[in-house]
Parts: C-alpha cells; structure tokens; sequence
C-alpha cells in the first residue's frame, strides 16, 4: 500500500516513538510511505536513518493552547493549507491509506473523509468526559476514521462512549529493549555521586500533568526523614509550558531540596539514565494513558513507583513490579520508596519482575506484528 503518516510533532517522546516503529514496521512490510510532521525535530533525523520520505507541513495541530479567537482563527487557515498540500500528496502517490497519530492531528481525519480514503487514527490520549474537546474529537474521530487504535484500557473506557465500538481496538504499546540492556555504567559517575547513593529517577516532558511538582514534594517528604537518595529529572518542558520549568526551580528553593535534586532537562541518551538508577517514579497528576516510559524502567529492571490511575495500572503489579501510590499523599509514596531504598534485594526482585513481565506483554515484536496487522486490515 502507499500509505501517508501524520504526527503533530517531532520529538522522541512516548507517541512520537510509536509513530517511529509503526513506519518502520510498515516499510519492512514492503509499504510505500511518507510522513508528514508538522515541526522539525529529533524525530525527523531518525526518519533519515531509515530512508523515510519525510516532510515538513504545519499541520494546524489542535491544542489547548489554542482556544482563543486567535488560536483557532490561526488554526482553521493551517488547516485549509495543509489539506491542499494532503491532497496534492495523495493524488501524486496514489495514497491507499492514511495513518494519523493523536488526537489533534485532526487533518488527517478530515483530509481522508473528503477524500475518500480510509483512515487509522491512532489515540494516546484521555481526557475530561464531560468537556467539549471530548465531545468533538469524539465526534470527529468517528465520522472520519475506519479504525481506531488506543493504547490502554483506559484509553478505551475513554472514548468508547465517542467512538463506535467495532471501530476501537485496544494495542498496548511495546518498546524495542535492546538499548535497556547492558549500556555503559557511566551514569551515576557523571553526577559525581558516591556508589551508595540510591538514584530516584522520573522521566517526562514538563507539562501540567506529567507531575514534576509532585515529585519534588515526595522529595522533600523523603528529606524530612534519614535517607540516603539523590533525585534525578529527565525532560524538557512542551511547547507553551516553559514557565512551569521557573516554577519548579522556585519549589525546589521553597522547599529547600536543591542540593539532593538534579534536573538534567531534555536528554536522548534515556536507557544509560534509566539503567543508572535504583529507582523509578511516574507521579503523573492525571491519567496518564499508557507511559511507554514505565515499559523502558521494566526493561531496565527498574522497580516502578506510579500514581494509581491511567495506563500504569495495567502495567505495573502492586507489590510485584513494584507499587501503584495515591495522588495528592506524598508522605504515603515517600514510604514505598525509602522501602525500597533501604532494601536491595527487594528493588532486584522487583526489578526482575517488572522486566519479565515487560517481555511477555510489551515486546516490540508483539507491538510490530500487531499495529502491522490492524493497519493492513484495511487494504482494499
């Protein structure tokens, strides 16, 4: 098939990845693609290491902060443009079928109903039931797709209210572990920390509810106790969010944990930081719908330590791979973390747990086998 993929941006976090192995699995499969992205980036260099015709098209990606008169005056001419260049692209390359990643990547859905041509839209994202963005993507997703992956069951439950049932099919996420094994050990020596230290790490783009705040505050409901661990962050902050990077610095301060804390900001070398610690943190403040971060700390033998909500209750097992905590209790995750801290073997049973079952649910094998099969579901 001749097969077009829409992403709204170019980074290399969770959805943007599974964009990645989706086309390569795809041109493995002997499909003919192009992508269109709607910034340049990061991801756009790894579409070139694998000979995928990318291009640049600002796509007029739907995002809250966008909801002004302005914003969406700005969003609809973006969207005009970019749907002469789809269609240009579709009659030039006889396109087959579109591929649209995330909700707000609404074009590909309206480009491929006045078209006529099918369209799998591919959902990593929950949000509010009862607000208007739900009611009209919802809406939009079911006129303008023929099949829709989500990414959890709580994806699922989501939207399946929105979105006709016998288009929805739930695919867990799967991540390539080959990097998560035996990096180099150089880590912790890059931080100038002592071999004892026990690293507590969280990686994720800073956002309003990725929980980087949380975090520090289970931080410093750790420093008020004996404890021997340093805090390691991991991630830049999403486009419109860049103050929230100011305000962390001024809670650090506040709360008087600069010194165990360290931001390392927007990283690419993930598996040698996620190998480098003891353990791992997730405290997202809302549903998080399938962190394929966690997946990468179960490769990495990392005990998890996740917010009770979203996707992280399916893939972590409380008090096996580690341990689903409250929200909004950060003397209740300050304990079952110290535990794990002062508990080697404890952290390697985990650990071993996490990573097992890692490889029997969320292989990239599975995940490429199974995101081949339901997009090529479709071919006429």
């Amino acid at each position: 098939m001749n097969i077009l993929l829409l992403n709204g941006s170019s980074d290399l976090y969770g959805a943007s990845r599974v964009f990645l192995q989706t086309a390569h699995k795809l041109k493995k499969d002997g499909h003919q693609l192009q992508v269109l992205l709607s910034e340049d980036g990061p991801l756009v260099k790894e579409f070139n290491k694998i000979d995928i015709p990318t291009r640049i098209v600002r796509l007029g990606v739907l995002r809250k902060k966008y909801l002004s008169i302005l914003g969406l005056a700005n969003r609809l001419q973006l969207l005009f443009s970019s749907f002469f260049i789809i269609k240009r692209i579709c009659r030039e390359q006889k396109i087959d079928l579109m591929y649209t990643n995330a909700v707000p990547v609404v074009i590909g859905g309206i480009a491929s109903k006045l078209l006529g041509i099918k369209n799998v839209w591919h959902i990593h994202e929950i949000l509010p039931v009862q607000s208007f963005q739900h009611r009209f993507f919802g809406w939009l997703i079911n006129q303008c797709s023929n099949k829709v992956i989500v990414v959890s069951k709580a994806v699922y439950d989501n939207w399946c209210n929105k979105v006709d049932k016998s288009k929805l099919v739930l695919l867990h996420n799967g991540i390539d572990d080959r990097d998560f094994i035996n990096p180099p050990k150089d880590f912790r020596a890059s931080l100038n920390l002592p071999t004892e230290k026990i690293l507590v790490g969280m990686v994720g783009r800073v956002n309003l509810y990725k929980g980087q705040s949380y975090f520090l505050e289970i931080a410093a409901a750790i420093n008020q106790q004996p404890h021997n661990c340093h805090f390691v962050m991991v991630g830049d902050a999403y486009p419109g969010y860049e103050y929230l990077y100011d305000q962390l610095t001024t809670q650090k301060n506040r709360l008087g944990i600069d010194s165990i804390i360290t931001n390392l900001g927007y990283r690419t070398d993930i598996p040698l930081i996620m190998n480098g610690l003891d353990i791992f943190v997730l405290p997202s403040g809302k549903p998080d719908p399938f962190p394929t971060v966690i997946l990468e700390a179960m490769a990495a033998q990392k005990p998890v330590v996740a917010t009770e909500q979203g996707g992280a209750c399916e893939s972590v097992v409380h008090g096996l791979t580690g341990y689903l905590v409250p929200l909004q209790d950060a003397a209740a995750v300050a304990a079952h973390i110290l535990a794990l801290a002062q508990n080697e073997s404890l952290r390697k049973e985990m650990g071993i747990a996490g990573q097992q079952r890692f490889q029997r649910l969320y292989s990239i094998s599975q995940f490429e086998a199974s995101i081949a099969a339901e997009v090529e579901s479709l071919q006429a």
